[in-house]
């Protein structure tokens, strides 16, 4: 029609499934690179899990090793304690042995001294004197046993008439302090103890030594109740042998 706009036509061709085949391709595109992913995704999460696996088996073994060792080492340090204790029972035994014999020795000393005194005596030898003195322990760890001998040394003898004092000395709580044997003794009853004898004399019994008290040693004196005779004056360390 003259006045009216024309319009050219065109001919296409009809395919109705290149639509489909489009979005099927993007369809498979994307699965593909989401299974990509995914297998990506594994892949790593193994490797790490393999990784932490075989970390973790370090460790403990590592752990393990480190028991053992620890447990070596206890039993190493228990042998080496132990043998020091045994070590030291043992030179505890031989010390605590040897004051013993050392004791006997002493002992069996002053027996052949006081007996050769008395059966014996040296020429020039007159006079009293103390043939031994003995410590013991008893069960009581603050409790010992005393015995004292006094002998005359003489080729003609006399009685000896005397008097004799025993006195403790040592510290109490830190401090010199010294006791009488009439402090010590429920055997005592007086400051000195008389002396009577022609051969000898055992002076013998207990003494308790009070809490806190250290003893140091004894004293002892002898003095003869005449005006001429003996004044004897002697001390000992507290050496005590076990009963």
């Amino acid at each position: 029609m003259k006045g009216s706009k024309q319009y050219r036509m065109k001919v296409v061709p009809h395919r109705p499934f290149s639509g489909v085949i489009a979005v099927g391709g993007v369809a498979l595109v994307v699965l593909a690179t989401s299974a990509g992913s995914y297998f990506a995704g594994q892949y790593h999460l193994r490797k790490n899990l393999d990784e932490k696996t075989s970390e973790y088996t370090r460790v403990l073994e590592r752990l393990e090793a480190l028991k053992n060792e620890n447990e070596t080492l206890r039993m190493r340090a228990a042998t080496a304690e132990q043998s020091l204790v045994i070590g030291e029972q043992a030179s505890e035994s031989v010390r605590s042995e040897l004051v013993q014999k050392e004791s006997q020795i002493a002992e069996l000393k002053q027996e052949i001294s006081f007996y050769r005194g008395v059966m014996a005596p040296a020429e020039g030898e007159d006079g009293v004197s103390i043939g031994r003195f003995i410590l013991s322990q008893t069960a009581d760890t603050r409790s010992y046993q005393y015995k004292l001998q006094v002998q005359q040394s003489a080729v003609r003898r006399n009685v000896i008439k005397g008097m004799a004092t025993f006195t403790v000395v040592g510290r109490q709580d830190g401090e010199p302090k010294r006791y009488s044997l009439k402090d010590l003794s429920k055997q005592v009853d007086a400051e000195s103890i008389p002396l009577r004898f022609k051969y000898f004399q055992n002076i013998e019994g207990e003494l308790h030594l009070p809490e806190g008290f250290v003893p140091e040693g004894v004293e002892l004196s002898l003095k003869s109740s005449g005006r001429k005779g003996f004044n004897i004056e002697q001390r000992y360390g507290w050496l005590v042998q076990k009963s």
